[in-house]
Formats: structure tokens, sequence, C-alpha cells
């Protein structure tokens, strides 16, 4: 659960605008279905993910640390918050910063999580279902 709660901070944290996506959670699978065929596969997901990482990125150096967000560092409130659990849950190799390998590539348990029928892509049904499961935890 925990890995989901984080997983669906982070799409509403790089979501186009943040009042949207803190009303709208998941709202970023929505725009995933790059081809408009009604299903976000894992790939879509991906390029999803690397256009997060690619805005978290303010400085374009490839990795996402805290220090791109001063304000946010030193902060309490619930973004901050939820940015310094997605830096520490992505950040795989413990250095305090996330690389765009360990953010784009890695572990989906969001996607997988959404995937009921385990087909690897998720129906407008499996997003819906997963976008009311993150509804109830507001």
């Amino acid at each position: 659960m925990k890995i989901l709660i984080l997983s669906a901070c982070l799409i509403m944290m790089a979501a186009s605008t943040a009042q949207a996506a803190a009303r709208t959670p998941g709202a970023g699978l929505d725009k995933a279905d790059a081809n408009h065929d009604g299903y976000v596969t894992r790939d879509e997901f991906k390029a999803l993910r690397a256009a997060q990482f690619a805005r978290l990125d303010r400085n374009d150096d490839g990795v996402v640390s805290l220090s791109e967000f001063p304000r946010l560092a030193k902060s309490t409130r619930s973004k901050a918050q939820a940015l310094k659990a997605v830096i520490t849950h992505a950040d795989r190799d413990g250095d305090g910063r996330v690389a765009r390998a360990e953010f784009v590539d890695g572990p989906a348990p969001l996607f997988d999580r959404a995937d009921r029928d385990h087909d690897g892509r998720l129906s407008r049904e499996e997003v819906a279902a997963l976008r009311d499961q993150l509804e109830s935890l507001k």
C-alpha cells in the first residue's frame, strides 16, 4: 500500500497543474494513452514517467534531488512530504538523488496494481477503478 501511495503522489505532483492533479488522483494515467486506443500500455506508462521525470529535473542534470526544490525541501507541507517520500522510495542506490534510470525504468507498482487482468495494459475501467481507490485514500 505504501508503494501505491508513493506512486500516486508522484503522478499527482508531476501532472500539468498541481490543482487539477490534487483534485483528480491518477489524472496522469488518462494522459498516458498516447495513441488514444482506450488502453495505457506499459510502454505508454513508462513514457509518462519519463515526461514526469523531465518536469521534476529542473536543472536538466539527469537526476532529481531535494536541492532542486529549495522551498519544498524546507517545508513540512503535504507536497513537500510527498516529494521527499518519492525521492526516498525511488532512490535505489541511496545517494539522495534519483537518476532518470531509477525513476523511469524502476518498478511500476501503480501500473501493476491497476492491471487487474494482468494483460500488460490498463483499460479505462482499470484506470477508473484505480482512481476510485486513490480517491478513497484522501
